[in-house]
């Protein structure tokens, strides 16, 4: 029987992944450690394609992508001359953002006859279903603000920016962009006791419009919901089917003893 092949990044949805699949094969990129998992394979994305070339090798056929990989810093040094001969495009594909990255790399796996699925693919039940995850549904209020947020990242989505929000009373207080979730979150605790409202509002997090959801699904964890209610939010609001909720029972736990509402929109 074929293996799949996890390629694992920070954080701890590797380790949740691998724990639904059959004896995967954990790979890592140098200098990437995920958490709670033991890595098999180490590799370097300056020689990706001997990488790609010894999966069939190791009984490979499927790849699925899980974990935050920061864009690395190349060395010239350690470059394979066919590797070498991808980095125009590898670039070009770059300076296209993201999404336009991992689509490069996608498309890169498949053309060595390896099949790419997503996290949902194979661990549909870590994906926020429809409805609500806690007790306390959400209000009307924090329902009108969590579609602002929706059409605020609707409209920035051609422009391959940000997969979460916060609105408060109907206001933008900030948006994800590079720096993440946390930098987001961090950002309207510093300034949110300057200006009103000091107080309430919804985090949105959902996938871009046309995004490859086989790479980078957008997820929260109870990290989350600690950074949501020191912003001073009452609620969170996932895209349904493109959301990844990690360690579920404590997220619920934690959001259920803050008073946070958490819900899957469809």
């Amino acid at each position: 029987m074929k293996r799949v092949a996890l390629i694992a990044g920070a954080g701890g949805l590797p380790a949740e992944l691998a724990g639904v699949l059959e004896s995967p094969l954990v790979c890592a990129p140098a200098g990437i450690a995920p958490e709670g998992i033991a890595v098999d394979l180490v590799f370097h994305f300056e020689r990706l394609v001997p990488f790609l070339r010894s999966l069939d090798a190791r009984g490979v056929d499927t790849v699925v992508m899980a974990g935050a990989v920061h864009r690395p810093r190349l060395d010239p040094a350690l470059f394979d001359r066919d590797t070498a001969a991808l980095v125009p495009d590898l670039l070009a594909a770059m300076q296209g953002g993201d999404d336009a990255a991992l689509r490069f790399l996608i498309a890169l796996i498949e053309s060595f006859d390896l099949r790419v699925l997503g996290v949902a693919d194979l661990a549909p039940t870590l994906v926020v279903a429809p409805g609500p995850l806690t007790r306390r549904p959400p209000t009307d209020g924090e329902r009108r603000d969590a579609a602002r947020g929706r059409a605020i990242l609707a409209a920035l989505g051609p422009v391959d920016v940000g997969q979460g929000c916060v609105v408060a009373d109907g206001l933008c207080l900030g948006l994800e962009v590079l720096f993440g979730t946390d930098a987001l979150l961090g950002d309207v605790a510093r300034h949110r006791p300057a200006r009103e409202p000091t107080h309430g509002g919804v985090f949105v997090k959902r996938s871009k419009d046309g995004q490859d959801l086989r790479a980078d699904l957008p997820s929260i964890g109870p990290a989350t919901v600690t950074a949501v209610r020191a912003a001073g939010l009452t609620a969170i609001a996932l895209q349904a089917g493109h959301v990844l909720v990690l360690d579920r029972a404590a997220t619920v736990a934690a959001a259920e003893s803050a008073g946070i509402a958490i819900w899957g929109e469809p």
